[in-house]
């Protein structure tokens, strides 16, 4: 009885992280000035809701990074250490994701308000040789967690099918989309989208076991 109430809170818990990371990154989109981001993300940190924005990404990503345990547990005997492997990347890419949007809502207005040119995608920052390296072995580690994921939901065929593939596709999407520099929008608002629907998707499954 408790490990199914634990995966159906899990469901809950991942119905609301889609939820949020939807209206998250679409708050971009319609509160922040992305027709100006050319040269420098200094013109989005530097708007008045960059930081309320961001602290929605932040909620959404560690009830995601919550909700990756009740996944794991409801299909436990049928995954077996594909899904452990997978809910252990999935988890750690999600952790590094989590920092990196803690990061991004407390330390870049600090930089802004300093020097709006550290955060120029050809400055000090973004040429550094060890900030891009980071978040492009964080991508791929987020990445690689959830396409581990949804094959092993495909594979213990316990939560529907089409929710792990929307993890596995729109995971890549989101989290290595920022390579894209100042294109990475398309990309990321088409993995993001497929991301959280997938976690609604499985959440719903979730909510509803036994």
């Amino acid at each position: 009885m408790m490990v199914e109430q634990f995966i159906e809170w899990s469901g809950i818990i991942n119905i609301a992280a889609g939820v949020i990371l939807l209206v998250f990154w679409y708050s971009y989109a319609i509160l922040l000035p992305y027709s100006k981001l050319s040269t420098t993300l200094s013109v989005l940190v530097s708007n008045r809701h960059w930081m309320p924005i961001n602290i929605l990404g932040v909620s959404g990503a560690l009830l995601g990074l919550l909700g990756q345990g009740g996944i794991y547990v409801s299909q436990i005997e049928q995954v077996g250490w594909l899904g452990l492997i997978g809910y252990l990347v999935a988890s750690v890419g999600t952790a590094l994701l989590l920092g990196a949007l803690l990061w991004d809502t407390i330390l870049w207005p600090t930089l802004v308000d300093y020097d709006a040119g550290l955060l120029d995608f050809q400055g000090p920052i973004y040429q550094s040789k060890t900030f891009v390296p980071f978040f492009v072995v964080s991508g791929l580690i987020y990445s690689l967690g959830y396409v581990l994921v949804g094959v092993g939901i495909l594979k213990a065929d316990v939560l529907p099918g089409f929710g792990g593939v929307l993890l596995a596709v729109g995971a890549p999407l989101f989290g290595l989309g920022a390579m894209f520099g100042k294109h990475q929008v398309v990309p990321r608002s088409i993995g993001v989208t497929l991301l959280s629907v997938g976690l609604i998707w499985l959440g719903l499954a979730m909510w509803s076991y036994g």
